[in-house]
């Protein structure tokens, strides 16, 4: 029978006059039914597991609503909607705290046996039939109904499964991706609270996200010092939890019964309040099967996460967000508190732009300006894009986009109100490559500028592309370039994407990384070469390359000797407010001289360039080689080094084999190294 063909047989009019002399008897032995059905139950070893997790007041509460549940069951005024609604209930109760559907139906069996043997002789002889009838046929409509609220929950996290799936597959911003499947988790039945949480450079354990009211609480609490914070520290006695120990041991710790295992007692008071009844802990791993990120997951319900579905489904979180979250893992961990701090500036207005100057190196002139926002915090200092950028989500990114491109035409028109014509240089986002709202205002902030002569460039920042196929990125790129904005790939060689957009995408500008030059203090030779074959990698492209982080004299003549076509850093100009821009310029000076390096890194740049240019197809043609000889020789002159090793080496390289060259070729590069060195000891 199903719950929609019920009759009168079962419920209404029809059975009431055989129910209603039941009812004292019913109320008379509840409570000792109660007792006898729980000492029954306790005997079964799920049974136990089940009884075992509840707190005292819990398991009192559990055996007033099963007395009532028996007094529904025998209700001579029980409808069928409710008796539907009051089952679906219990059975998500029970899907809950980790009883499956076969121990659910036979727990039934003996359900049944407790009332034929505890009850029904209680019933009058000549209506006992008829009343076991009855209750055997609402006792089945009962697990009918209980079985809606199993399927349904099933239902509901295998769509959990598939709106994550989604997530990791579509987000490339590592905030939208956490929010996002914190979120998801949050929806799933069992009153879940979590938290996504990853070691900073100290090695300390930071909640950068929080899901549910009773999560923000609890995280409030560890960060105002009324809970000690979860720790990774085996010596610590908060990293003996669930969480330290799933961070060392790279597996899933489910906690049962949150509430009462010792290991949690140093969080228990407050998580108890907030009603914290079981947890799972699950380590996000990296292809080492070493532990990057922590995901703890809080539920309402003991054993929530015990049953075999929940199991499945934690397992897959972990595979498939251990592999999103490796992928994005390079973004720097900001703690929750800074994350809501920075979003709620950004949503504010709280953003200031500063512009740093890039000049021609071969000519030293201003060729645009980069606008680079900034936060204003409550003291009125500025925050630097390296903080507050690793908060940000798309939302985010799109109101600072949105802003940037609100202040170029003006602080560029302002520009030429001094006499100084430069493009303006904007940060996009490649998650914003194919988004139609970036396009809109991209296209509007161009109409802007259009009357005023004003060039727009966008360097697309190296992370991961936006939605959409390639065709559509392509298409969104080549319509920005055919409106009249130029493309620079930003950060050449900080990704392992970015040769891969070089020759996917029509840029005009490629920018080299900073952190490929910024090691020329220590290794000068690998920085100068990097620069070499990026310039040339640049130009076979058609594009112009411009090399960032010339923080000295050095790099900027290095830069312009090895054909680098623009640059930008300290040794330039720091970043400035756009009034700052006309005095910086009329005080700037630029006197490089490809042919006569002043720096021993210059002429280190010189003698490589040299160097790789032998037995290639540029020796066919000795006069470039002999300049740059010449070059190093004036130099070596000029520092009066004439009689040192070095010159000595360079001679000796100058007029030896092929074979000879490598041996040689690394002692001149050690003793450039040590002048060059030298110099920057004596200039700091």
């Amino acid at each position: 029978m199903s719950l929609g063909t019920a009759d009168e047989r079962v419920y209404g009019a029809g059975v009431e006059a055989c129910l209603r002399p039941v009812q004292q008897a019913v109320a008379w032995s509840a409570e000792r039914f109660t007792e006898r059905l729980y000492d029954e139950l306790g005997r079964t070893s799920e049974g136990a597991q089940v009884l075992q997790a509840l707190l005292p007041q819990e398991f009192e509460r559990l055996k007033l609503r099963q007395a009532e549940h028996l007094r529904r069951l025998f209700s001579p005024t029980l409808s069928l909607a409710e008796h539907q609604a009051a089952a679906q209930r219990a059975g998500r109760a029970h899907a809950l705290v980790g009883v499956d559907l076969t121990s659910l139906i036979e727990s039934y069996g003996a359900y049944q046996q407790e009332i034929h043997a505890e009850i029904m002789p209680l019933v009058a002889s000549e209506s006992r039939e008829e009343v076991s009838q009855i209750v055997n046929r609402r006792i089945f409509a009962d697990l009918q109904a209980q079985a809606v609220s199993y399927r349904r929950i099933e239902v509901e996290l295998a769509l959990a499964v598939s709106q994550i799936d989604e997530l990791i597959q579509g987000t490339g911003n590592f905030s939208d991706l956490v929010r996002g499947v914190m979120g998801v988790i949050g929806d799933i039945e069992g009153d879940i609270s979590a938290f996504f949480a990853r070691c900073d450079a100290q090695g300390e354990l930071q909640i950068e996200a929080s899901q549910g009211a009773s999560g923000h609480r609890y995280h409030e609490a560890m960060m105002s010092g009324l809970l000690p914070r979860i720790s990774i520290d085996p010596e610590r006695e908060s990293g003996q939890g669930p969480g330290g120990r799933a961070w060392r041991s790279g597996q899933v710790i489910i906690s049962e019964a949150w509430a009462i295992e010792s290991r949690n007692k140093p969080w228990q008071a407050l998580g108890t309040e907030l009603g914290f009844r079981s947890s799972a802990a699950v380590p996000l791993l990296d292809d080492s099967g070493k532990t990057i990120a922590l995901l703890s997951l809080y539920s309402a319900w003991p054993r929530f996460f015990s049953t075999l579905r929940i199991g499945n489904f934690l397992n897959h979180v972990q595979k498939a967000l251990s592999h999103a979250v490796q992928r994005l893992n390079s973004t720097p961990v900001v703690p929750l508190p800074r994350r809501q701090i920075y979003r709620r500036w950004i949503s504010e207005g709280r953003v200031r732009f500063l512009y740093q100057p890039i000049i021609d190196l071969r000519s030293g002139e201003l060729v645009k300006v980069e606008a680079l926002a900034r936060l204003l915090d409550e003291q009125g200092h500025l925050v630097s894009p390296d903080r507050f950028l690793p908060a940000c989500g798309n939302e985010e990114l799109f109101t600072l986009l949105q802003r940037g491109l609100d202040r170029a035409c003006v602080d560029a028109s302002r520009l030429q109100d001094q006499g100084l014509r430069a493009a303006v240089a904007l940060n996009f986002p490649a998650e914003g490559i194919g988004d139609a709202r970036c396009e809109r205002a991209i296209l509007q902030a161009l109409e802007r500028c259009r009357p005023h002569g004003i060039q727009l460039e966008l360097e697309v920042l190296e992370s991961h592309e936006g939605s959409g196929s390639d065709e559509r990125r392509n298409a969104f790129l080549q319509g920005l370039r055919e409106a009249g904005v130029r493309l620079a790939e930003d950060d050449l060689g900080s990704g392992h994407s970015s040769l891969l957009r070089l020759d996917q995408y029509a840029f005009d500008d490629v920018k080299m990384d900073q952190g490929l030059v910024r090691g020329a203090a220590g290794r000068p030779q690998r920085a100068l070469e990097f620069m070499f074959y990026l310039t040339r990698l640049v130009h076979a492209f058609g594009m112009r390359l411009t090399v960032e982080g010339l923080e000295h004299r050095g790099l900027i003549e290095s830069a312009a000797i090895l054909g680098a076509d623009q640059g930008q850093g300290y040794g330039i100009a720091r970043p400035m407010p756009i009034e700052q821009v006309p005095q910086w310029h009329a005080e700037f000076r630029y006197d490089v001289d490809p042919l006569r390096p002043r720096t021993a890194l210059g002429a280190l740049a010189t003698y490589l360039l040299w160097d790789m240019q032998m037995g290639s197809a540029a020796a066919d043609g000795q006069g470039g080689l002999a300049n740059a000889r010449e070059t190093v020789r004036d130099f070596i002159a000029q520092r009066g080094l004439q009689h040192t090793e070095l010159a000595r080496l360079l001679d000796e390289h100058f007029r030896s084999g092929a074979a000879a060259r490598p041996r040689i070729r690394h002692h001149v590069i050690e003793r450039f190294t040590e002048i060059w060195c030298a110099e920057l000891a004596a200039a700091s």
